[in-house]
């Protein structure tokens, strides 16, 4: 028996030595071939891509993830600046994406029939994890159009105008309040911010806050905007989900744990409204109203509890941080010149009323909000796409299937359309009639101005943003004068690009002075 035994090792040991190598000649084999492939891939992208000949950093014509660096850290547009300043109006960015700076490609390439939105971007931004996605996230162009259909009647002009009231209350609302500011010094960051999410969340759930900065719409508008890191973290690094991100330490972790608050809030808002509001709005006044009443036609029945909520999140956080941060960036530009805003007092003090109709009308307040737009652009970064048909921009062609992509911050800044491009010089957008071509120069510059964006997937809730602008703006300058206070850097008000604008230093301080 032992014989045998010994025997049978022998046999074994025998058999065994030939699998060794042969694994090991194997894994060789799979490592060389990943290794060959890689190589390939790497000329491929490099040399006979179809965007090789675009022009860009050798790094980008190699790996997809060029931009994740900038993205992560809050300055993407800032960097595509720079890079079109080196390469040209067209970059390349990645393996299979441009980054175009030519205001003049902005329509052909947001056309609906040119591209779509891109997957990898709006997926990976949507609120919630593998959520239903909403009116901003939507690949789909049915699916997207069905919504639109959906929520377009609140939010059409005629909507705003039977608004309008609720847009000169919150504006009053916010003149006390920086009236009333300690040691009259106001944060206007943070007033801006409660103004326009107040506006939102009464014209969306006919939810009313008091005068006083504290409370359910401060907690509110804290989370919203703490989220902003996180959801560009997410578009990132995607493999971060909100399980995850939520335990990770220090400001990315609280992103994500103001991300998980302010769901937690909107699906009280929006089953307050469904309980004691939702039915009794026969006129669908409220914006939750149809989302929560009304057939969505692309899928046929209505909204159930995560898609309402995650709709609503969207128009929350597009129609009040976009916007706030907008106005906060004119009154810190008016703050600044003294001489343009005594013009801008002048003007409103000479207007034979204050009604939203009355103020479109009035020029150099349309030259200063323009001119906000412009330099302190609503969404700062780029709108992704995919090309559907291939576009020809300068001297490239760029195939279907290519990512491509403007940003406002870019192409705001062209200085062949915008002389002194990062001064802030409301008066170009006024007509002079003594200068030669004139007008068709205005026209330019009013076709590059995209703060909301172009075609059928522009800003739907522009409307009302540039109402409570208007409103804004007259209510406040005709009631107090603004200085920017001595604590006050360059550093504070320089832009992070969140997708849309927020300052680094998260203030604006200004000095109060009340109007006898």
């Amino acid at each position: 028996m032992a014989q045998l035994l010994r025997d049978r090792l022998s046999l074994d040991t025998v058999m065994e030595k030939p699998v060794l190598p042969a694994l090991g000649l194997l894994a060789i084999l799979i490592i060389g071939n990943t290794i060959i492939k890689v190589r390939f891939q790497t000329i491929y992208n490099a040399f006979f891509h179809p965007l090789a000949p675009v022009p860009g950093p050798w790094l980008a014509r190699i790996s997809r993830s060029y931009m994740t660096p900038a993205q992560a850290g809050l300055h993407r547009a800032q960097t595509l600046r720079s890079l079109h300043d080196k390469y040209g109006p067209v970059v390349r960015i990645g393996t299979n994406e441009v980054s175009i700076s030519d205001w003049s490609a902005y329509r052909s390439i947001y056309s609906q029939k040119t591209s779509n939105k891109t997957i990898h971007f709006y997926e990976d931004t949507k609120l919630a994890n593998d959520g239903p996605g909403n009116i901003f996230t939507f690949h789909s162009k049915e699916a997207h159009s069905a919504r639109r259909k959906l929520q377009n009647p609140v939010f059409s002009q005629q909507a705003v105008l039977e608004n309008e009231s609720f847009i000169a209350e919150k504006a009053d609302v916010l003149v006390r309040r920086i009236v009333s500011s300690e040691n009259g010094t106001a944060d206007v960051f943070l007033l801006d911010g409660l103004f326009s999410l107040e506006v939102i969340l009464k014209c969306a759930f006919n939810r009313h806050y008091g005068d006083s900065p504290a409370g359910d719409s401060l907690t509110y508008l804290r989370a919203m905007d703490s989220s902003a890191v996180a959801i560009q973290v997410r578009a990132a690094l995607p493999i971060i989900q909100r399980g995850v991100g939520r335990h990770l330490p220090g400001f990315v972790g609280r992103s994500y744990r103001g991300w998980d608050l302010w769901e937690k809030m909107t699906s009280a808002l929006v089953q307050g409204f469904q309980a004691n509001e939702a039915a009794q709005d026969t006129r669908q006044r409220f914006m939750a109203t149809p989302a929560t009443m009304n057939v969505d036609g692309f899928l046929g029945r209505r909204l159930n509890q995560p898609e309402l909520v995650d709709e609503m999140m969207s128009i929350a956080f597009a129609g009040s941080g976009t916007t706030s941060t907008t106005l906060t960036y004119l009154l810190y530009s008016m703050a600044r010149d003294q001489v343009r805003q005594e013009r801008l007092r002048a003007e409103l003090f000479a207007a034979p009323g204050h009604t939203l109709g009355e103020l479109q009308d009035l020029p150099f307040l349309n030259a200063v909000i323009k001119e906000t737009f412009r330099l302190y652009p609503t969404i700062i970064s780029t709108l992704p796409r995919v090309l559907e048909q291939s576009v020809s921009v300068d001297k490239y062609l760029l195939p279907v299937g290519a990512f491509v992509g403007m940003q406002n911050y870019v192409h705001h800044r062209d200085a062949s359309l915008f002389p002194h491009p990062d001064e802030f010089w409301p008066e170009r957008w006024l007509v002079d009639e003594n200068a030669a071509g004139s007008n068709d120069k205005l026209k330019d510059m009013n076709a590059a101005l995209t703060p909301f964006s172009l075609g059928p997937r522009n800003c739907i809730g522009q409307n009302l943003a540039r109402a409570e602008l208007y409103i804004a703006t007259s209510r406040i300058f005709t009631k107090v004068r603004l200085t920017l206070n001595e604590t006050m850097t360059e550093w504070d008000m320089e832009m992070e690009d969140r997708f849309n604008i927020a300052p680094k230093g998260r203030r604006c301080l200004l000095d109060v002075e009340v109007l006898s």
